[in-house]
């Protein structure tokens, strides 16, 4: 696994959960869970064994979170660019169901294939797809309100 690849474990996982050192500690586990895998299988392709290892993970953390209140500090170095406004991600995560939450991450921020998500979670293209645009409409909307408001 390249660092490109950690990186990509520890991005969803930060925005995933928004919590500094739970992120840190799921990243770990996923990454060696990916390596396991990627291992005992090395025609596996790195985007479906990182979808797969995320979500197995995932499934262990999220009961542990509060969606939508992130959990930061400036200490952890997850530092975000200087005017970024996570408010509609974090509305967005508060209205958004967990499949929806989960695609917009991998397929728009890690930027891994609905084909590879696919076939990392075992479900179809299809489903993919629709849990993506009803996600991304969500976000949208918010993201359209909250710049209304800065306008008004």
């Amino acid at each position: 696994m390249a660092e490109a690849d950690a990186k990509s474990i520890a991005l969803f996982f930060y925005f995933a959960l928004l919590d500094d050192n739970k992120a840190v500690e799921a990243a770990s586990q996923a990454l060696a869970l990916c390596r396991d895998r990627y291992q005992k299988n090395p025609s596996l392709k790195k985007n479906v064994a990182i979808v797969a290892s995320t979500k197995v993970v995932w499934d262990r953390y999220k009961a542990r979170i509060f969606r939508g209140r992130p959990n930061t500090s400036v200490e952890s170095g997850w530092l975000l660019p200087q005017g970024v406004d996570l408010g509609p991600w974090l509305e967005f995560q508060k209205t958004a169901s967990e499949e929806e939450l989960l695609a917009v991450i991998w397929s728009k921020i890690l930027n891994i294939d609905d084909g590879e998500i696919s076939e990392g979670l075992g479900i179809t293209q299809g489903t993919i797809r629709y849990r993506l645009g009803r996600a991304l409409r969500k976000l949208g909307s918010m993201i359209q309100g909250v710049s209304k408001l800065k306008h008004v």
